[in-house]
């Protein structure tokens, strides 16, 4: 009995020994698994930081080897010619084919211009003898002779009139042409001096006018009363003095005469060299001299927001808003003014309006229409349709009609009323006027003057930003 109580004892101190022992066998190996850990993650961020540092010095060595062999490809490519060199020798032959081409046009005018005068000489020569057989012929009292030359003489001179005015439409022509040789010649030259002095990367710009100029002006010299338009502040309750841009210098000139407020449409009557401007608040039609501050009014109650003039037939044509929306008519002295169509059930206000003398036809917009109507205001037709629709003018030569449908300007052949996209203009035009393949337009809200050089499809340029207190667009009005 004492024995088995001794052997349970002693097992029960042989299993906590055992238990002790394992316990601290079990510690143990936990202690070394963390060890193991932190040693695995220092050995991880080790590897990260190898891995990182190849990836960067194969990368230096990449961009290097890349840069030597993009260096000797160049070197290949360009064998011995720098960059300078090229965009030298290229404006240099950009140059020497529009001098070329300046002597072609001065040859192609001096033979023109002795063409005209062997033609007028001839004329003149076959006008004599022929007044010279008729003057015989009624000696001899034979008037059936004096007839037939007659009606030959009149052929004749209808011939040349015809090829005069053809000849003139070419000088014209060659006029334009040597003016955009001078100012491509100028802008090369410019571009030459600059790439010479500074021979960094070359970048491709669209082509600008020259800066304008704010100037103040007194009475215009002779020389310089042409190529010009008068700027008038639209719809402004302040006072300001009109400004004209000077084309041929691109300088902006002050007009201290006219100072006006409340324009709505400005229009100019080159015979009378008198300028004819619609206002409101009272609602007239006036006319003045460049040259005074004189005003003379013309028609009481009406407002008018557009104006153009067939001085040919001494008629005024008048797109007004008030006492009706309607084309109306008067002549250049303001007198029988009368509507020639009632526009109250078309749609829109009447805006600028362009005339057709050679077909009696007006073009005009409404904001949202683009219509034509006959002189005697026949014919009403819609042409186009669009939003902010101001502005329209009529290259009659070309039969082309230009206009915008907001900021888009666009063209339109008169011959099949086809139209196209010329370009986007950075404004919506309020006003547009076409000189010399050049059409310069009045900006609506910011108050800007800009061009477009319609014959080589250049993009639209600002030439000068008009700051005038109260006014959100301008009015223009060509003075040959």
């Amino acid at each position: 009995m004492v024995q088995m109580k001794c052997l349970s004892w002693l097992l029960t101190c042989t299993s906590l020994i055992c238990f002790c022992y394992c316990q601290d066998s079990v510690v143990s190996v936990i202690h070394r698994l963390d060890q193991f850990d932190r040693k695995l993650l220092d050995n991880k961020m080790d590897v990260l930081d190898i891995i990182d540092g190849a990836k960067t010095s194969l990368r230096a060595e990449l961009k290097e080897n890349i840069r030597d062999q993009v260096r000797e490809a160049m070197a290949e490519i360009l064998q011995g010619e720098s960059l300078q060199d090229m965009v030298k020798s290229q404006i240099v032959s950009e140059l020497r084919h529009l001098k070329q081409g300046y002597h072609q046009m001065k040859r192609q005018l001096h033979h023109v211009s002795r063409s005209l005068k062997d033609f007028q000489e001839e004329t003149g020569v076959f006008h004599q003898s022929v007044l010279k057989e008729a003057h015989v012929g009624n000696r001899e009292n034979s008037s059936h002779v004096c007839v037939r030359d007659k009606q030959k003489l009149e052929v004749e001179l209808h011939k040349c009139d015809i090829y005069a005015a053809d000849l003139e439409t070419d000088i014209e022509r060659l006029i334009a042409l040597n003016e955009t040789c001078h100012l491509k010649i100028s802008q090369l030259k410019t571009a030459l001096s600059v790439s010479a002095s500074s021979p960094a990367t070359v970048v491709a710009t669209s082509t600008t006018r020259l800066p304008v100029l704010t100037t103040s002006v007194t009475t215009p010299r002779p020389q310089e009363e042409k190529n010009r338009i008068l700027i008038a502040p639209f719809w402004s309750s302040t006072q300001h003095q009109f400004r004209q841009l000077n084309i041929h210098s691109n300088s902006l000139s002050v007009y201290h005469y006219l100072t006006k407020k409340y324009i709505t449409s400005v229009a100019y009557i080159a015979t009378k060299r008198t300028l004819l401007f619609g206002s409101y608040r009272p609602n007239m039609i006036s006319e003045s001299t460049l040259d005074t501050s004189h005003v003379t009014v013309l028609r009481e109650g009406v407002r008018a927001y557009g104006m153009a003039v067939d001085e040919g037939r001494g008629i005024v044509f008048v797109a007004t808003y008030q006492p009706q929306r309607s084309i109306s008519r008067m002549s250049t002295q303001g007198k029988d003014f009368t509507a020639i169509i009632d526009l109250s059930k078309y749609g829109g206000t009447p805006r600028q309006i362009t005339l057709d003398t050679r077909r009696k036809r007006i073009y005009g917009c409404s904001r949202v229409k683009l219509f034509t109507v006959t002189y005697d205001g026949q014919g009403l037709a819609t042409l186009a349709t669009g939003i902010y629709m101001y502005a329209v003018t009529l290259d009659q030569t070309a039969g082309v009609l230009y206009y915008n449908n907001e900021k888009k300007l666009m063209k339109m052949t008169v011959s099949n009323n086809v139209s196209t996209e010329v370009t986007t203009l950075n404004v919506v035009p309020y006003n547009m006027r076409l000189y010399r393949g050049t059409i310069y337009y009045g900006g609506y809200s910011p108050s800007t003057v800009g061009a477009v050089d319609v014959t080589y499809n250049t993009v639209a340029y600002t030439l000068q930003s008009i700051s005038m207190e109260g006014i959100d667009n301008l009015l223009l009005c060509l003075i040959p």
